[in-house]
């Protein structure tokens, strides 16, 4: 947790892009860097917290993401226990934007088409 926000400013700033959007990439570890609240930093918090609810949800489902709904992900949510590492209220800032059902089906789509290179189906 501590270096991937750091290698991936790295792999980000190799690849030509800019020093901005690198940045949130590289400080988005808010345990290292402190709280923000830059629209972006929140989005990307919430959306690196949310893809891992999302996944075990998937994983539940013998990891079908197909099989994964914003429904799905609501209920998950609401169980703690679940998913634990998820922090649920990086995942609640986001609704500062857009509520949170919308947040859900836009995260198990994003997940969804991606599938195949995460290892799910």
């Amino acid at each position: 947790m501590d270096r991937h926000g750091e290698a991936g400013y790295t792999i980000l700033k190799e690849a030509g892009v800019p020093e901005d959007i690198a940045e949130i990439i590289r400080r988005h570890n808010y345990m290292k860097f402190g709280d923000f609240d830059d629209p972006a930093d929140i989005a990307l918090t919430a959306a690196d917290n949310i893809s891992g609810l999302v996944i075990a949800c998937a994983m539940v489902k013998g990891g079908n993401v197909t099989d994964v709904t914003a429904t799905s992900v609501k209920k998950k949510f609401r169980e703690k226990a679940f998913a634990a590492g998820c922090n649920r209220d990086r995942i609640r800032k986001i609704e500062a934007y857009m509520e949170l059902p919308e947040f859900y089906g836009l995260a198990v789509g994003a997940l969804q088409e991606i599938r195949g290179d995460l290892g799910l189906s």
